[in-house]
């Protein structure tokens, strides 16, 4: 599936997953957004066909597992970069990459991820979603620390804001922020996936 914003075509790709449909938008850019379909992982995956089994065990709790918390994030520019741009890549080799690399990450066989990322957003939240990607696997953050992180301490509820906007889920980990009390606070895919993609990671880093 393609279609025009600007002068830019956008390729798209539908990738099931364990936590119901992502859809993953691309240019030859690089990736600008990864979606989830719908507004909950039971309607995802009654779509999709799948069972939920026992994905939602658990999924009552407002707290966020016992991950390490992280107060000091790496330097901005660790990991992949937003708008580091490859040339002679086209929209469908970014596509064919993440398909892949989030395979691999459901799969329990990738902890980091290395894509080129386009997401379209004010400089204030390009910030912001940088930040998230210095956030390690199976590590949590507060939106504190963020602002923190950016020099901006009295920025928490804009950080909460971009970090809300952010268009490129799991990727760009905003799953990892939780609150300064533990809480699972609020997630665009829904707090059931939240809790869902914390536990995978929790699980994973033990392996």
């Amino acid at each position: 599936m393609s279609s025009n914003l600007g002068a830019a075509t956008i390729q798209t790709r539908d990738l099931p997953t364990p936590v119901g449909l992502l859809r993953i938008a691309a240019t030859d850019q690089g990736i600008v957004s990864i979606l989830f379909t719908d507004d909950s992982i039971e309607e995802s995956m009654a779509a999709t066909g799948a069972a939920t089994g026992d994905l939602l065990a658990g999924s009552a709790k407002t707290q966020a597992p016992k991950l390490e918390v992280v107060k000091v994030l790496a330097p901005v520019g660790s990991g992949h970069s937003i708008c580091d741009t490859t040339s002679g890549t086209s929209a469908e080799d970014h596509l064919q990459q993440a398909i892949e690399q989030l395979q691999q990450y459901f799969a329990g066989e990738r902890k980091q991820f290395s894509l080129t990322l386009a997401p379209s957003g004010s400089p204030f939240q390009q910030q912001v979603w940088q930040a998230l990607c210095a956030i390690p696997f199976a590590h949590s953050c507060s939106y504190g620390a963020i602002a923190n992180h950016l020099d901006n301490p009295k920025a928490v509820r804009a950080v909460g804001a971009a970090n809300g906007r952010n268009p490129i889920a799991i990727v760009v980990p905003c799953h990892r922020v939780i609150g300064a009390n533990g809480s699972l606070t609020g997630y665009a895919g829904g707090l059931n996936r939240k809790l869902w993609l914390l536990q995978h990671e929790m699980q994973c880093a033990g392996r």
